[in-house]
């Protein structure tokens, strides 16, 4: 329970100066990063041919289709011709092609599903060129989506999507990818373009042992909320999730971003509170001496919808905690104790509360990583 409470406690702390950086970014108000990313927006803006000019939302709309269009069908040849290209060390054959097509539409709609398991079925470029970078991709556009349709509530212009792209992969996602990924390469998660190699056993037999750009896909699958693995057994694997600490990590990762939207929602709708008084005011010829600007954390309607949304997710959790502890009443007639909880289908270093808020987590942020096998959560 007590990991249960850091890893909340972790998160609450961390997404409020986050939505109030990401309500920065979206707004274009000045951060301390900007000496460090104008240079690169600008030269990405002068390559592309990027103005910048306001968008209405049918061509924000429009333009967002037609980009990740053009992705899709770029991928799609990538994993029907990964066989012929380069980062291939294990020899990997193509993609079939309607599973290709199942695999990039999946990604291009950070859905994720996957009817391969990854360390067989993809090349290290595949892996990267079109998994880690639709997943970049689909989670900026679903970001620039999500800051368009905010601006539009605060009654501000839509935006340009190309700019509002670049400035959340730039300033979002590469940065705090890279953290994360370095974090979970500190856990023992590996980070390698070595090809699969092969050890014996205790047993005196031979296994091969995959290995890949395995932590720069899990940092950006769970801060993108992905889904999908570099394995098919997703992060349950020790590859993919090694340690205790790796797996708060990737809960973290996971409910960040979302939650930082819900600040910078809030803060955007107050400031077009705060314009709104300063008309009245304007028109009134009414000046308030000594009248403090109040700290806003979460503003009112994002700390309703915050709240709310804790609420089912705290239930949620609850539930899933209780149900997986109380254990399986049919395994325990079988005369096997219970009284770890539910251990069937979860790992060992895991146990029950890291993988009874990992399985809450990941399905309130419609992720769909799991470090457990949720065929084998009791029914409730």
């Amino acid at each position: 329970m007590l990991q249960i409470i850091l890893t909340l406690a972790i998160f609450v702390i961390l997404v409020i100066p986050m939505g109030k950086y990401m309500y920065h970014i979206a707004t274009k108000q000045k951060t301390f990063a900007d000496k460090v990313f104008n240079p690169i927006d600008r030269c990405i803006y002068k390559v592309c041919g990027i103005k910048g000019e306001d968008m209405g939302w049918k061509k924000y709309a429009l333009t967002l289709l037609l980009v990740n269009a053009v992705m899709v069908f770029v991928g799609y040849a990538i994993l029907r011709l990964q066989s012929i290209l380069f980062l291939n060390p294990n020899g990997i054959s193509n993609m079939e092609p309607t599973l290709s097509f199942n695999t990039i539409i999946s990604f291009m709609t950070n859905t994720n599903l996957q009817h391969y398991s990854g360390e067989s079925g993809l090349s290290y470029v595949a892996q990267m060129c079109v998994i880690i970078f639709m997943m970049f991709t689909s989670a900026a556009t679903g970001y620039a989506a999500c800051m368009a349709f905010c601006r539009g509530l605060a009654g501000k212009k839509i935006g340009n999507f190309y700019e509002d792209m670049v400035r959340i992969t730039t300033r979002i996602l590469i940065p705090a990818s890279f953290i994360v990924g370095l974090l979970l390469v500190s856990q023992g998660t590996p980070q390698t373009l070595q090809g699969n190699f092969t050890i014996e056993t205790l047993e005196g037999n031979f296994q091969d042992i995959a290995v890949g750009p395995v932590a720069a896909l899990e940092s950006i699958k769970h801060l993108g909320t992905n889904g999908g693995g570099f394995f098919g057994a997703n992060s349950t694997t020790p590859f993919e999730n090694p340690t205790v600490i790796s797996n708060i990590i990737e809960m973290i990762s996971m409910m960040l971003l979302p939650g930082a939207c819900v600040v910078t929602f809030g803060h955007m709708l107050h400031d077009k509170r705060k314009e709104k008084k300063a008309e009245k005011v304007a028109m009134n010829a009414q000046v308030l001496p000594g009248t403090a600007q109040k700290k806003v954390i979460f503003g009112r309607q994002g700390a309703v919808v915050f709240g709310a949304m804790a609420i089912i997710f705290l239930i949620g959790l609850t539930i899933c905690y209780q149900s997986e502890m109380a254990g399986n009443p049919v395994i325990q007639e079988m005369g096997i104790d219970q009284s770890q909880g539910s251990m069937e289908g979860k790992e060992v270093r895991f146990g029950v509360p890291q993988s009874a808020l990992f399985t809450t987590v990941t399905t309130s942020f419609t992720t769909g990583t799991v470090n457990n096998m949720h065929d084998t959560l009791t029914p409730l």
